[in-house]
């Protein structure tokens, strides 16, 4: 295949998977089909949700309950609803109190989820959790699997190490359930025993041409009389056809550089010299380098590698939107209830009985189909986030590997001929002529080598500057990667530093509109209490008057 005819595209459009598959033989299932598992009540990806009907008066602090580790579990989010009338929410209608009750699926420790997370395979089966409708009353008990998730993960960079680091081989490799079997690992020291072998073919036909030439030259070769007449010439031409073809069969298999070639190692540090040997150098270089860069694209991506944080932000997106356009919208009426002086919460103008992130609404919170969009958003924003830090790497290593196993073929010429082709017939009849143009051959072949010595004087000139334009060109390469990555560090530290000023400024602004309602409603109780008194006084009067009457 060409260079220009490699494609990195495989079936499941999945560059990442195909590329360690490549480089180690460990394959991982397709990537639509990693959360099949790993959903919890009413095919909601990532999470199992429960409602939870918590009142239908004020309750202090209601708020600011919800968030990370809440009310003995994952996460929750507290919102108003009406209570007859879901869809209601003009101003005026009265509220009740509900809370989201969130498990996230396969969380790790107590912190909230990250990417420094390592996501164990294991199956699980909840005690408590059921996987139908929104109450937690109906259905089977919630299961779950990450077997897929952490060899997706975590099982692809573990593999491509086992390329990465001595000795260079995936053979014998498992990782959560995949086994790399004999007929897919892949071994780099094999490319080095291959190419010693080659390496040693050359130099025993070497070896064995200086021998055989050594006797043909000097045994029998010009000046002894004792190899005279036609018989005993026939046996020298066949000595020296032997000494010329080893010499010939030494020569193709090392190329154009051959012995003195100086410049090929393999990972291990051994130097080769022969054409095949060279190209399987160049061969297991590529896969070596291309195992780094994956393992390199892959500790990039790791701050968005789990889908349970991707999660967690959703559900962080969704309180705030909760919290500004719920709590933030809501107004008290006294309660009609002549035994209490509870007051009623109510919507006041602009309340939103549906969550919004990012401008996108997905739906009331009292309905399941809302949690499986928000589950859906995580999904799919983990899956952006392999292809925009994971594919790229895959489709290069792809294309790089299929280049340089294209290239690596032209060094294996399928055919060695022999050097000296001529007959011991065709050396019988022409013995008296080819006296007769040996000093002309002996002058043509002294030019031949002439001139094959300055075209390899002049070609290590050329590779010597190709090696140092190399060498200026990657430093130029490695110096531009630093400045990016600088500069990407430093944008995400202006982008974490104003998103805490914007929450601390959002923190402040709640706690003053809090104190404020609560303010408003001390002022209301207080307004309530003065009138009840001078309505008792009123009517104090009103029957003193009627009894001195």
């Amino acid at each position: 295949m060409a260079e220009s005819e490699a494609s990195p595209k495989d079936n499941n459009d999945d560059d990442w998977a195909m590329a360690v598959k490549k480089l180690t033989g460990y394959e991982v299932g397709p990537r639509a089909m990693l959360f099949e598992k790993m959903k919890g009540n009413d095919e909601i990806p990532l999470m199992h949700v429960r409602l939870d009907h918590a009142g239908s008066y004020y309750e202090s602090g209601f708020a600011g309950s919800g968030g990370w580790h809440t009310k003995n579990t994952d996460y929750t989010i507290p919102f108003y609803r009406s209570y007859h009338d879901a869809d209601k929410t003009s101003p005026g209608t009265k509220l009740d109190r509900y809370r989201a009750y969130i498990t996230i699926l396969a969380t790790v420790g107590d912190a909230p989820p990250s990417g420094m997370d390592v996501i164990g395979s294991f199956e699980y089966t909840s005690k408590v959790l059921k996987d139908e409708g929104g109450w937690n009353k109906d259905g089977k008990a919630v299961s779950w699997d990450t077997t897929k998730l952490a060899q997706y993960i975590h099982g692809t960079r573990a593999a491509l190490m086992e390329i990465a680091t001595s000795p260079y081989s995936s053979h014998g490799f498992s990782h959560s359930g995949i086994d790399v079997t004999d007929s897919l690992y892949v071994d780099l020291g094999s490319f080095s025993d291959t190419a010693r072998a080659f390496d040693r073919v050359v130099t025993f036909f070497k070896n064995s041409a200086a021998a055989v030439g050594k006797w043909d030259n000097e045994d029998i070769g010009e000046g002894s009389k004792s190899w005279d007449g036609t018989s005993a010439a026939i046996f020298k031409a066949l000595i020296h056809k032997l000494a010329r073809n080893y010499e010939g069969y030494a020569d193709q298999i090392a190329g154009e550089e051959g012995a003195e070639s100086t410049t090929y190692v393999t990972i291990e540090g051994d130097p080769v010299f022969s054409e095949p040997a060279r190209a399987l150098a160049d061969a297991q270089w590529t896969l070596y380098q291309q195992a780094m860069n994956l393992v390199a694209a892959w500790d990039a991506w790791r701050p968005e590698s789990s889908p349970q944080q991707h999660l967690y932000d959703l559900l962080q997106e969704a309180r705030m939107d909760i919290l500004d356009n719920q709590f933030g919208k809501i107004d008290f009426q006294p309660s009609t209830n002549r035994y209490d002086y509870s007051s009623n919460i109510v919507a006041g103008e602009g309340f939103s009985g549906v969550i919004t992130i990012d401008g996108q609404p997905y739906g009331a919170p009292t309905e399941m189909t809302t949690w499986k969009k928000i589950g859906e958003e995580a999904v799919r924003r983990w899956e952006q986030s392999v292809k925009n830090w994971l594919g790229p790497a895959g489709s290069e290593a792809i294309l790089a590997i299929d280049n340089a196993f294209t290239a690596a073929e032209k060094a294996f010429d399928p055919t060695i001929t022999d050097k000296d082709k001529k007959s011991l017939s065709d050396i019988a009849a022409k013995e008296e002529s080819k006296a007769e143009k040996a000093a002309a051959e002996k002058e043509k072949e002294e030019a031949k080598k002439e001139a094959e010595k300055e075209k390899e004087e002049a070609k290590k000139e050329a590779e010597k500057e190709k090696e140092e334009a190399k060498k200026e060109r990657d430093a130029e390469k490695a110096e531009a990667e630093k400045e990016k990555e600088e500069a990407k560090a430093e944008a995400e530290k202006e982008k974490e530093e104003a998103k805490k000023e914007r929450d601390a400024e959002k923190a402040e602004a709640e706690k003053e509109k809090e104190e404020a309602k609560a303010e408003a409603a001390k002022e209301k109780e207080e307004a309530k209490a003065e009138h009840a008194a001078e309505k008792a006084e009123a009517e104090k009067e009103k029957e003193e008057a009627k009894a001195e009457a």
